[in-house]
């Protein structure tokens, strides 16, 4: 009986180990913990022009290594339109993650992942550039075993000058270990986003091979080997390449053997989909939401891909045949897909009008959907006409009804009272309340929102853009939470960062006593005052409240700037019935954050009452002037000067 206790012991320590050496396959050095830095920015600066997907690009390569169990959620960190200071912060919470690791001897890694513009210097990040010496200061100083770094930027091959006959990186130390890296294109190539993918070809494609479609030996591990030839081969076979030049994925290795290292482990998660080998085409593989998860050359062999729970739709383009199928993801199970599972589509196929209360289609379906709520799924190019319209994909097209809704990038037409895009826009909304991504086109209507970047127009009485501002807003109320270029026009605009705010004292010809807030940008702001002309007493029969406009004009840096300003006052006392506009053209000196303004002011003083009842204006209390002329009983013109004391915060 003992006997047969240790057998059975010495059995399940055996079984034990190969299931651990089964689970640590992808990393020799067992057990691995990975930390992930995903960095996504679409606005490269004012002299670049806004990419569409960086931003998505980086969102989807986080949530793929959070997917496939490669980065726990804990040890990564997604930042999207981010700034240095938030980078280096990262940098140093994963240092102390890092520093704990080693202290328990885990083997550690770091993947640093970055999609936007660059140039031969460093990343541009809004108005910052990230340097290359920067990162390699930050990677370097962590001590982790491998470093993985991946780039998909334009003209990100730059980064691999030829030194000595080699290849070598500028942010890299020389002849350092532990380096792994990846870029998009080559010196002189742009990287290429389409909004088909949403996302650039390179990042794409990457994502695709390391679910497991560059696996090209069929062990489960996708080595650095296996994905660059797969990210090459994907480059060679899109047809939008043609149009804008070849793009080929370059890397270079600065550690010994890290052509086997391997990136991707398909047993490590435990839900997938299984492709047998009896067919060969090119697959596209979308998610219960359409979004295009993979899409590749299946070659006749076996192949899985790793994909968390879910309904997947699949395509096959297979001798020059379309092919449709269906699978369903369950927890820690595989689907099996063979040729037998897909079903052929015709041209006519799932084209039809619909005019019923409810109507659903699939891609292809160019023709409209008309009813009280209507869903296209797929790429709609004409119109939808109901009381709800909803569309998940593409919509080039015109949408008229109570509420239209695209979840994806829209050229067209909407008008109703609700319009919505999910994503980029590019066309033109009329209606009560206008809402989308990235505005690029045109608002109208009683309620702009915008929680991308605005580079249109949007016009009504709330104007919101909660990202960056490079276009123009016109509206009673203006926000946005960033400013680069353009300008807001309206009674108030609040721009959070890179806006103007100011507080200010001043006296002028005839208020002593002047408490002034600004409020917009420096080319454009919007100007409040709260006055009192009486020098001996004080009562409200001598306040005033006023509104104006005012410019910052540099005149010698940001030290000496003109300031004009144009403003409305008046008064605050019963039966009172004069009400002035004055006109000053102030010079300002800056020193740090406060101000001292001075210059001539020309004031207009007239009576109220313009078809009937004007009085006489008067006597009027005042300071001092230089000039003053009574056009008539009941005009003034009035010339003095003002001084000012302002503090921007």
């Amino acid at each position: 009986m003992k006997i047969n206790r240790v057998i059975f012991g010495i059995i399940c320590f055996i079984a034990l180990n190969f299931a651990m050496d089964s689970l640590f396959a992808a990393d020799p050095e067992s057990p691995t913990r990975r930390f992930g830095i995903f960095i996504g920015s679409n606005n490269g600066g004012s002299d670049r022009n806004m990419l569409n997907y960086a931003v998505t690009a980086a969102r989807s390569m986080s949530n793929l290594y959070n997917e496939m169990r490669m980065i726990d959620n804990a040890d990564s960190f997604l930042l999207l339109d981010t700034n240095i200071s938030e980078i280096n912060m990262r940098f140093d919470e994963i240092h102390r993650l890092v520093a704990s690791s080693r202290a328990v001897n885990m083997r550690t890694e770091i993947v640093f992942y970055y999609a936007g513009h660059s140039d031969e210097e460093g990343f541009l990040l809004n108005r910052e550039k990230y340097s290359y010496s920067a990162l390699n200061e930050q990677l370097s100083g962590i001590p982790v075993d491998m470093r993985i770094v991946i780039v998909d930027s334009c003209a990100s091959g730059a980064f691999a000058r030829i030194r000595s006959g080699g290849r070598s990186f500028p942010f890299l130390p020389e002849n350092a270990e532990g380096f792994i890296f990846l870029t998009s294109v080559s010196d002189n190539e742009t990287t290429q986003e389409t909004s088909r993918i949403e996302s650039s070809f390179f990042t794409h494609s990457i994502i695709t091979g390391l679910r497991g479609a560059a696996d090209s030996d069929g062990d489960g591990q996708i080595t650095l080997n296996e994905l660059n030839r797969f990210a090459n081969a994907e480059s060679l076979v899109r047809p939008e390449i043609s149009l804008a030049g070849m793009q080929r994925s370059s890397f270079d290795i600065q550690a010994r053997g890290s052509n086997w290292f391997v990136m991707s482990n398909i047993n490590r998660i435990a839900s997938g989909i299984v492709f047998d080998g009896s067919f060969v085409g090119r697959l596209s593989i979308r998610n219960n939401h359409n979004h295009l998860i993979a899409e590749f050359t299946k070659a006749e062999r076996f192949l899985e891909l790793g994909l968390i729970p879910g309904r997947y739709r699949i395509t096959l383009d297979h001798n020059d045949k379309y092919l449709f199928a269906e699978a369903t993801v369950v927890q820690r199970s595989r689907s099996d897909i063979s040729i037998l599972d897909f079903l052929e589509i015709g041209p006519d196929d799932n084209i039809s009008l619909y005019t019923f209360f409810y109507n659903e289609t699939y891609e292809p379906f160019p023709y409209p959907t008309i009813g009280f709520i209507n869903r296209a799924i797929g790429d709609h190019r004409d119109f939808q006409l109901g009381l709800v319209n909803i569309n998940t994909e593409n919509l080039t097209g015109f949408q008229a009804a109570f509420i239209n809704t695209t979840g994806r990038e829209f050229s067209g037409f909407q008008a109703g009272f609700v319009n919505t895009v999910g994503l980029s826009f590019s066309g033109f909304q009329y209606g009560f309340i206008n809402s989308n991504g990235n505005t690029n086109g045109y608002q109208a209507g009683f309620v702009n929102s915008n929680y991308g970047n605005t580079n249109g127009f949007q016009t009504g009485f709330l104007n919101i853009t909660s990202k960056i501002m490079t276009g123009v807003q016109l509206g009673f109320i203006n926000y946005a939470e960033s400013y680069e270029s353009g300008i807001p026009i309206g009674f108030l605009s609040i721009v959070k960062n890179g806006g103007y705010q100011a507080i200010e004292y001043s006296v002028s010809s005839f208020s002593v006593y002047n408490i002034g807030f600004k409020i917009g940008i420096e080319w454009f702001y919007s100007a409040f005052y709260f006055s009192n002309s009486q020098l001996e007493e004080f009562s409200l029969d001598t306040f005033a409240v006023g509104f104006g406009f005012g410019s910052i004009i540099p005149l010698f840096g940001n030290f000496l700037y003109l300031n004009p300003e144009i403003s409305y006052f008046y008064p605050l006392a019963d039966g009172e019935n004069m009400n002035y506009a004055s006109f000053s053209l102030n010079f300002g000196v800056a020193i740090g954050k406060f101000s001292i303004l001075f210059g001539p002011t020309l004031t207009w003083f007239y009576s109220t009452g313009w078809f009937s009842g004007r009085e006489p204006l008067g006597e009027f209390p005042q300071f001092f002037d230089f000039y003053s002329h009574s056009i008539d009983d009941y005009n003034r013109i009035v010339i003095g000067a003002r001084v000012a004391l302002r503090f921007r915060f």
